[in-house]
């Protein structure tokens, strides 16, 4: 059973988090679960700064958003680059209620097969990227009262695979919003992580790929019939359901919640875990 219409129509019929004139900056906006987050954050009336590297994609999100959004192009990989970034952002929006940190993927593939540069890659972007936007972000949040920080991770850092060694730096990102949490909390600001467990985006299609081809059959195909026919419920996640999490925990609606991760994974972690 398809769940996202119904799910999608109970969303927008019966929910109000308190959104409305919000300013948020979503980073790796341009597609995927960024994306999403953006158009959920924007039909609850939040106003959106997207940041990403092509302009190309984070203007044809913007497209779809209402209330003004804001495009940023900017390379998250660099200090000087987040900084930037961030500054353009919050100049845009004329302030900040929020900030998702999203941007940034690593490539598939063993301790044996990762190459030093892939691991500097992911190290400058996934984890540094997220710690650089996170200091950027806290003054402006702290002028504004408070606010919200929300880290995406995933299952990958807490379910260990011998065919993904960088998901390493996933549970770096648990200590880092754990002790951010700690020192911001009484500022008012939460920050909170959300795991997202095999979600269909281009990025999951691309690193499933190789896998489809020596099965020999299509990408889709090895997505339901082996990826998903190993999760508890059975397929795979949206970036829609992911979304909703993550604009939930933009809100006020979450405001007792900081620290910790929350699990959209359809099961797929399974362990009992400190996250």
């Amino acid at each position: 059973m398809d769940y996202g219409p119904a799910l999608a129509a109970w969303w927008t019929t019966r929910v109000d988090l308190g959104l409305s004139g919000r300013r948020v900056i979503v980073t790796g906006a341009s597609r995927g679960i960024g994306a999403a987050t953006a158009a959920a954050l924007s039909a609850e009336g939040a106003r959106c700064a997207l940041i990403a590297r092509d302009r190309a994609a984070l203007e044809a999100v913007a497209a779809t958003l209402g209330h003004d959004p804001i495009v940023v192009v900017g390379d998250l990989a660099t200090a000087g680059g987040v900084e930037a970034s961030i500054d353009a952002a919050v100049a845009g929006l004329g302030g900040l209620d929020a900030l998702v940190n999203n941007a940034g993927s690593s490539p598939g593939g063993s301790l044996e097969q990762v190459t030093d540069a892939q691991w500097q890659e992911t190290f400058d972007l996934k984890l540094m990227g997220y710690v650089r936007a996170m200091r950027a972000a806290i003054p402006h949040l702290r002028r504004a009262g408070g606010g919200h920080i929300v880290n995406i991770g995933g299952t990958a850092g807490v379910r260990a695979s011998e065919s993904y060694v960088l998901a390493a730096f996933i549970p770096a990102l648990v200590h880092v919003t754990r002790t951010t949490a700690e020192l911001v909390g009484r500022d008012g600001i939460t920050v909170t992580l959300v795991h997202p467990g095999p979600t269909l985006t281009e990025r999951l299609r691309t690193m499933l790929r190789a896998g489809a081809e020596r099965a020999g059959v299509p990408v889709e195909d090895f997505a339901r019939d082996v990826v998903a026919a190993q999760l508890p419920l059975g397929r795979l996640g949206t970036p829609e359901e992911v979304a909703r999490v993550v604009t939930v925990l933009c809100s006020d609606v979450a405001a007792w919640v900081s620290g910790g991760g929350i699990l959209v994974d359809g099961g797929a972690a399974r362990g009992v875990v400190a996250f």
